[in-house]
């Protein structure tokens, strides 16, 4: 295997450097709106890391799991799903087990989304016991076990690191949690 810090070929010299610059203005362009140009950027950016580095490689994760969010946020669940999935695949194998659980939860966000919490709440449990994300997308980047986790007492799809984090998520899950009779 080639060495990519020593001698880089062509094609890891501009995955390197053109890739995360399309990463950053893609979510500048989602920031600002223009959803269209963002989502170009993301794939271009994935086609860019898939021909230096090949499928399966964390860097393509990580820009599939941004176009993933990108897609739940404009309502585009079967994108979101197909990409996620991919993303996953990948974080499973490599990379820090927080990049997994985010992706994971985004996962489960497409299910909350489409009304399967049950699915939701599994997606989210898989990284038990010690690997899951706080259902707060800005929570800051950490993993926590289950039992440092609350459930959401309404629908218990959803687990939080703090009774802040549910709060502050409150506006956006409370349009998907409905009251749960079998649990």
């Amino acid at each position: 295997m080639q060495n990519l810090y020593v001698n880089p070929s062509l094609k890891h010299s501009v995955a390197a450097m053109e890739a995360p610059r399309l990463q950053n203005e893609a979510q500048m362009r989602e920031r600002q709106g223009d959803f269209a140009a963002a989502e170009r950027l993301y794939l271009r950016a994935i086609e860019i890391r898939n021909e230096a580095f090949g499928p399966g490689n964390s860097y393509v994760a990580i820009n599939q799991n941004s176009l993933g969010e990108l897609y739940i946020k404009i309502n585009r669940l079967d994108d979101a799903e197909a990409m996620l999935n991919q993303a996953m695949a990948i974080r499973t194998v490599t990379g820090p087990p927080f990049d997994a659980a985010v992706t994971r939860d985004n996962l489960a966000r497409v299910f909350e989304m489409r009304g399967n919490l049950d699915a939701a709440r599994e997606m989210r449990l898989r990284g038990s016991p010690d690997q899951i994300a706080c259902g707060h997308y800005k929570c800051p980047g950490q993993t926590f076990s289950k039992h440092a986790l609350r459930r959401c007492s309404r629908c218990k799809s959803i687990l939080y690191c703090s009774k802040g984090c549910q709060t502050s998520d409150w506006k956006r899950h409370k349009q998907y949690c409905m009251q749960r009779n079998d649990l």
